[in-house]
């Protein structure tokens, strides 16, 4: 015989509010002292209304400090664009003069293929090496 279940209005604004602060449904059920299946059945509009007016207050009120002039503003504001009209933060490399860079990039891998260095020079110290290098 299935347990009956005695729907509480005490216990349906404890759902709502847990639920809008963001208490797992497990954790509910164990506060209420009731199973999933009962606390689907029996509570879930105030489930989904506790989690959609929670999220409603606290978007209005990320809504109101972006609008706001505070040092606080600016966050928000990048936050909300970000999750609301979708911006996203790009790296852009401007790359100018390529021409010499790639000139620069070519003798510099010419030098390195024609830089051979004798077992006699690989003892010796970088200072040495740049004498030897100059003569």
């Amino acid at each position: 015989m299935p347990k009956i279940v005695n729907k509480s209005e005490e216990h349906s604004r404890m759902v709502h509010r847990l639920s809008g602060i963001g208490i797992t449904h497990e954790q509910i059920c164990d506060i209420v002292g009731i199973s999933k299946p009962t606390l689907y059945k029996y509570y879930s509009e105030e489930l989904k209304l506790g989690k959609a007016e929670a999220t409603e207050m606290v978007a209005g009120n990320l809504f109101k400090v972006a609008c706001g002039n505070d040092k606080n503003s600016l966050t928000a504001m990048i936050f909300w664009l970000k999750t609301q009209a979708k911006w996203k933060e790009t790296d852009v490399l401007e790359v100018t003069n390529t021409t010499e860079q790639n000139d620069k990039f070519r003798k510099l891998v010419h030098d390195i293929r024609g830089f051979k260095l004798s077992a006699e020079d690989s003892n010796k110290s970088d200072s040495e090496l740049d004498k030897q290098s100059k003569t």
